[in-house]
Order: structure tokens, then C-alpha cells, then sequence
């Protein structure tokens, strides 16, 4: 009858209800374990394990690294700019004594390019000793000796003009060499200038000084009336 497919269909239903509630009951009881251990701490517990993974290193803390002490001028820096005031200084005075040597034995043209070279020299001076001042260097000018002057030859000034040249060279590379050593960047950008014109310096008098060797007196006399022509337009280098 219908009232007996009624009661058994209802009594299948509570069978598969409690085979159900069963097999699922262990299931249940660890995800209430789960949550009660979120609500306990152990979602911190679970993020630390992570960091310690390195799951979140993207989110660790920013630790500075150590920056590397500045370095100020050294004493063995300072000590050879104050001395290469004097040393131009004392090239200014040397170029002078060839120019009156010059002079005195009627080159004109080397006696005026000796001349304006020594005004350059004395220049160089000035911008060294301007640009310590502007940078707090301390500056002690030397007694400077009297110039060479008892030259018997042309040839003879132009070759200590020529070893003047390469020995201020010298100086100023030890000059850049001891601001690198002390990170003095900006000592060695604002020697960059002399080097190059250290550079032409020594080319310049080093082929005035092939021309001087042997050169008859005629030869002499075009190369002098030559100097004397760049001198005058100021542009000898």
C-alpha cells in the first residue's frame, strides 16, 4: 500500500542520513580544531613559519647597509698644493730670466714668447692658489731661489725650459695621485685643465727645441720672427 512505501522510504532516507553524518564526522572535527587554533594564535604561529620559509620576503624589514666613512683631505695632498703655488710661481720667474736672455742678444720673438709664458705660468699660480682658498686649504708660499741665467746657447734654455715643463708635470700628477688616494674628486676635476696643458707644453717646447739643436743662424732668426708672431697673438700652446 502507499501508507508502506511511505514508511520504508522514510526509513532509507534516516539510514543514508546517519551513513552520511558518519563518514563525514572526522572531517568536521578537524576543521573545529583548525578554527579554534586561528582563533588561539596559531595564524601568527602560521605567518612566522612562512617569513622564516621566506614566503613574505618581499615584506621583511628594510635593514640600512653601512655607507663607507668620508674621507677628507690628506696632509701629504695639502702639503704638495701649497708647494705647487710656489713651483709655478718659480717657473714664472725661470721663464722670465730666458726671456731676458733672449732679449739681450736680440731674439725678440723668443724674448716675447718667453714672456708671455711666464705670465701664464703666474697665472697657474693664481687659479691653484684661488681655488685652495675657496676649498679651506691651508697655503704656505716658499722662498723661491734665483733663477737659471747663465745659459750659453739657445739650445741650452730651450732645454731647461723643455725640463721644467716635464718636472711640472710630475708635480701635478702626484697632486691628482694623493686626491684620489683621499676621494678628493673634485681636486682632481679641477686639475684636469693643466694636465692637458701640460701636454701641449711639452710638445711645444720639445719641437721648438729640435728646430733650435744645429739650427744655423738664418733658421734662428725665421723660428725667432715665428715665436714673435704667436706671442703676439697670445696663442703660442
Amino acid at each position: 500500500s502507499l501508507a508502506g512505501v511511505a514508511v520504508v522510504n522514510v526509513f532509507v532516507m534516516k539510514l543514508v542520513l546517519l551513513l552520511v553524518a558518519t563518514a563525514w564526522a572526522p572531517s568536521v572535527t578537524a576543521f573545529s580544531a583548525y578554527l579554534s587554533q586561528l582563533s588561539s594564535g596559531g595564524a601568527a604561529a602560521n605567518v612566522n613559519g612562512a617569513n622564516r620559509a621566506g614566503v613574505y620576503d618581499n615584506h621583511a624589514p628594510y635593514s640600512p647597509q653601512p655607507t663607507a666613512p668620508r674621507v677628507g683631505p690628506s696632509q701629504e695632498m695639502l702639503d704638495l698644493i701649497s708647494k705647487q703655488v710656489s713651483v709655478e710661481l718659480m717657473a714664472s720667474q725661470t721663464y722670465m730670466s730666458a726671456s731676458i736672455w733672449f732679449r739681450s742678444r736680440e731674439f725678440d720673438g723668443m724674448a716675447a714668447w718667453m714672456l708671455e709664458e711666464s705670465d701664464e705660468e703666474r697665472g697657474h699660480g693664481k687659479e691653484i692658489l684661488e681655488f685652495a682658498m675657496k676649498s679651506h686649504f691651508p697655503i704656505k708660499l716658499e722662498q723661491l731661489p734665483a733663477p737659471t741665467a747663465d745659459w750659453t746657447t739657445p739650445d741650452q734654455v730651450w732645454q731647461d725650459i723643455l725640463r721644467l715643463e716635464e718636472n711640472n708635470t710630475q708635480n701635478l700628477l702626484k697632486i691628482a695621485a694623493a686626491a684620489n688616494a683621499c676621494q678628493q674628486f673634485g681636486v682632481m676635476a679641477f686639475l684636469d685643465p693643466f694636465h692637458m696643458e701640460q701636454v701641449e707644453a711639452e710638445d711645444k717646447v720639445g719641437n721648438i727645441l729640435a728646430k733650435v739643436r744645429g739650427a744655423s743662424g738664418t733658421l734662428l732668426q725665421e723660428l725667432d720672427h715665428q715665436l714673435g708672431q704667436e706671442a703676439a697673438q697670445g696663442g703660442h700652446h
